[in-house]
């Protein structure tokens, strides 16, 4: 059985007229303008491409998703797709990354593995499962414009398109229906954007392992995470959004060292102190709330009684 699908009435009209909507013409280059752009489209509304019978994918979908712009990827480089240290599966199973990109066109994409459970009634002859969601910002409208997708990928995928079998292989997510498309099929601009995306999903998610991040969001909205290195960091600092007072009580890493104590009026003695975390990592400023994320491997390698959001779930 295939799944019917109609195409939402506020994008009908011509392929022209849709990629002259959702172009990118009214955002600068400015990391300070991207940010808070980015901030308010994000309150729009969100709509499908086409209408059917899959599951409505809501703003919440998208939550958490790094911003990634030209003024941030100067700064923080992450590892190509298919090159020598291609992540894996093995090193982030049930993968769950969102992105927000500012480019040439604004979107909101998120590429998740299925669990076992979720695989159990769909046609799947693969190892690995992706659902990829993505979201077209219309300038026009003021909204994004959303569609789900399935792909399956053998292990050998992660090794390089070396052969037709390692392409990913379209797959329907709803158990009702079926797919016999290739992923050719879908056009060679859209076959790259899958392979590269599931691909690149692990490279930046090997990456924001060892990165700091800053999650941001008003309170009755969804957040976005900007990845920060030290030189980006007092930068974000300045911007309109996060002007924040006292910035000493900012989340830090206190190094291992060794501490002086007096045992006696004429005898000192050193204890050896482990490296710890210090500071506040939640603050509040003009109605929105942003948290601190130190990166999992520095968490994994420290005792603290501390909680952070987890940006990959």
């Amino acid at each position: 059985m295939e799944n019917k699908s109609y195409l939402n009435a506020d994008l009908v009209g011509s392929n022209e007229q849709f990629e002259k909507a959702i172009t990118n013409d009214f955002i600068g280059n400015d990391f300070e303008e991207q940010l808070e752009w980015s901030m308010l489209m994000i309150q729009g509304k969100f709509k499908q491409i086409r209408l059917s019978n899959d599951a409505n994918i809501t703003a919440n979908t998208f939550d958490k998703a790094y911003l990634m712009s030209g003024s941030l990827n100067e700064d923080l480089k992450y590892l190509k797709p298919f090159g020598e240290l291609q992540a894996t599966p093995e090193m982030f199973p049930n993968l769950n990354i969102k992105f927000m990109i500012v480019s040439d066109t604004i979107s909101l994409q998120k590429y998740k593995e299925l669990t076992a459970v979720e695989k159990r009634n769909l046609s799947i002859k693969s190892k690995y499962a992706y659902e990829k969601s993505i979201a077209f910002y219309n300038k026009d409208t003021e909204s994004f414009y959303t569609a789900k997708e399935g792909y399956e990928v053998n292990p050998s995928f992660f090794n390089g398109i070396n052969s037709p079998s390692d392409l990913p292989k379209p797959i329907s997510l709803n158990p009702n229906y079926k797919t016999n498309k290739s992923i050719m099929e879908l056009g060679a601009d859209s076959a790259a954007e899958v392979i590269n995306g599931i691909s690149m999903s692990y490279q930046v998610a090997l990456s924001l392992y060892y990165e700091w991040s800053i999650y941001i969001k008003e309170y009755d909205n969804i957040g976005l995470v900007i990845p920060i290195n030290p030189e980006i960091l007092s930068e974000i600092y300045k911007t309109s959004l996060l002007q924040f007072e006292d910035k000493k009580r900012m989340i830090h890493f206190v190094k291992q060292h060794y501490r002086r104590k007096r045992a006696d009026e004429n005898q000192d003695y050193s204890v050896f102190i482990q490296k710890y975390l210090r500071g506040e990592n939640k603050f509040n400023y003009k109605g929105f709330k942003a948290e601190i994320i130190p990166p999992k491997y520095d968490l994994n390698r420290v005792k603290t009684r501390k909680t952070f959001i987890d940006t990959l779930t």
